[in-house]
């Protein structure tokens, strides 16, 4: 479902920007199959699960199996993307914002499932709303990272409505969500049901992630805002 509802509000985004429905379709089909791959693609190297899979490589995308990761998919599913969007000589700067807007939802929707399911679950809690879960009351992280897809839906309307250089938009919704789910992360209880959620030390896989991406980002926000003529990276 949030695939789905991705697909429909990026189709809006890309019809604001001028981008042809037929490369859409083609570079959103790009994107959701490498999305899924590399979700199972990275879940599979984690430290608690690579003495299997080298045993067992089919594992790397066995993706009807269970185990995924969403920073695996994001970072698979938008280097396809990317990869074809300059083969199809679309701006790819535009693309991001595109894909951005998307986004939001998407984590919105698909969170609930994990929710659902009892995955991801926190630590424990006094707060009114902490869910009774393995034996203790604890924070619901797949709804607080589903408020956060409602809150990166409306940052991503907000600069795309705005018309912020062209790319403003993708960096800002990345790095805001990286942020974020880093913060809640550290909420997230570690080896309670399943493997533990540690893959560097005390980092989580996606805290791990954002060390090295969200300056990156940030860097290019701000030679974005300070006026660059670069043109979009096209053919």
């Amino acid at each position: 479902m949030g695939l789905v509802v991705d697909f429909l509000v990026a189709s809006w985004a890309a019809r604001k920007r001028d981008v042809p429905s037929d490369k859409f379709c083609t570079l959103a089909l790009i994107g959701v199959i490498g999305g899924i791959l590399g979700s199972r693609f990275v879940w599979a190297l984690q430290p608690s699960e690579i003495g299997q899979t080298i045993a067992h490589p089919l594992r790397l995308i066995s993706v009807w199996q269970p185990g995924l990761t969403l920073v695996g998919g994001l970072i698979f599913g938008f280097g396809a993307a990317i990869v074809y969007a300059w083969r199809a000589r679309l701006p790819i700067r535009t693309t991001m914002d595109v894909a951005a807007v998307g986004l939001g939802p998407a984590v919105a929707i698909g969170r609930i499932g994990c929710y659902l399911t009892g995955l991801h679950p926190g630590k424990p809690t006094t707060l009114p709303w902490g869910i009774n879960y393995l034996g203790a009351i604890r924070h619901p992280i797949p709804l607080y990272e589903s408020l956060l897809g409602v809150a990166l839906f409306g940052l991503a309307l907000l600069l795309f409505r705005r018309r912020t250089p062209a790319g403003m938009t993708g960096l800002a919704v990345g790095a805001t969500y990286l942020v974020f789910r880093s913060l809640l992360d550290l909420l997230r209880a570690s080896g309670v049901d399943g493997p533990s959620a540690l893959v560097l030390g005390g980092f989580t896989l996606t805290q791990a992630v954002s060390v090295f991406v969200i300056p990156v980002l940030a860097g290019a926000m701000i030679w974005l805002s300070r006026g660059s003529t670069a043109p979009s990276i096209a053919h």
